[in-house]
C-alpha cells in the first residue's frame, strides 16, 4: 500500500500542470524523484533475499507448509493458488532484477561503480513505470489470492485519499487564477505569463462579473 501511494502520487505529479508545479520546482521534483525511489524500495523490499527476511517468496513457501490452516480454502486450492502465485513470481523476475541492482547500485548502498558511471547502471538495470506498476499490480494479485483463502480478504489494497495530492494542486491553481485574475483586472492588461491549462477568466470576465446588477 505504501509503495503504491508512493508511485501514484509520483506518477500524479509528473502528469500534472507544469504552471502548478513551477510555484515550488524544488519540492515537487523532490517529490517526484523521491516517490520513485521509494516504490522501488518498497518492491526490493517485497523480494528481498536476505536470509531471515519475510519476502513475499518466503510467504509463499510458508503458505503451502501450512496450507490446511487456512480458513476459507481447502488443501488443494490452497496449493492451486500458491502454484499460480509462483508462476506470477517468475515473470516477475526481470523487473525484480533491474530493481534489486538498482538498490544496491544506488537507492540503499553507494557502489563504487555507480559513483564513477552513473549511467552504467542506468542502461544495465532497465525499468520503466510500466515495470514498476505491473511490479506492484502481481504483487497485489499475489496477496490478494493468499489472503482470500486464508481470511476472506478481498478488495484492492490502497489508502482512502491515496490521491489528495489532486487537492493540493487545485488550491495552487485556484490562487494562481485568482494572482493573475487580480493583475489582469487592476492593470487593465493581458498577463503574459505562464497559466494554469483549466484557464482564467480574462479581462472582460472580470469586468462583467464585478459589475452590479441592473
Amino acid at each position: 500500500m505504501v509503495g503504491k501511494t508512493y508511485l501514484d502520487t509520483a506518477r500524479g505529479l509528473l502528469g500534472a500542470d507544469p504552471v502548478l508545479l513551477q510555484t515550488a520546482p524544488t519540492f515537487f521534483g523532490m517529490a517526484i524523484d523521491g516517490g520513485l525511489e521509494l516504490a522501488q524500495m518498497a518492491v526490493a523490499r517485497l523480494y528481498d533475499g536476505t536470509r531471515d527476511t519475510m519476502s513475499v517468496p518466503r510467504m509463499l513457501k510458508r503458505a503451502e507448509q501450512e496450507a490446511g490452516t487456512f480458513q476459507c480454502g481447502s488443501g488443494q486450492e490452497v496449493r492451486k493458488a500458491i502454484a499460480e502465485c509462483q508462476k506470477i513470481v517468475v515473470g516477475l523476475d526481470p523487473v525484480i532484477a533491474s530493481i534489486g541492482e538498482r538498490r544496491n547500485g544506488w537507492l540503499a548502498h553507494l557502489d563504487p561503480k555507480t559513483i564513477a558511471d552513473p549511467n552504467a547502471l542506468t542502461d544495465r538495470a532497465k525499468l520503466t513505470l510500466p515495470d514498476l506498476d505491473r511490479g506492484f499490480k502481481d504483487t497485489e494479485e499475489i496477496v490478494l489470492k493468499v489472503s482470500s483463502l486464508y481470511e476472506g480478504v478481498i478488495g484492492g489494497l490502497k489508502y482512502i485519499g491515496g490521491n489528495d495530492y489532486e487537492t493540493a494542486l487545485d488550491c495552487i491553481r485556484r490562487a494562481k487564477c485568482a494572482w493573475i485574475e487580480n493583475y489582469e483586472h487592476e492593470s487593465k492588461e493581458k498577463w503574459q505569463g505562464p497559466r494554469p491549462k483549466d484557464g482564467c477568466r480574462t479581462v472582460s470576465q472580470i469586468d462583467r462579473s464585478r459589475r452590479p446588477h441592473s
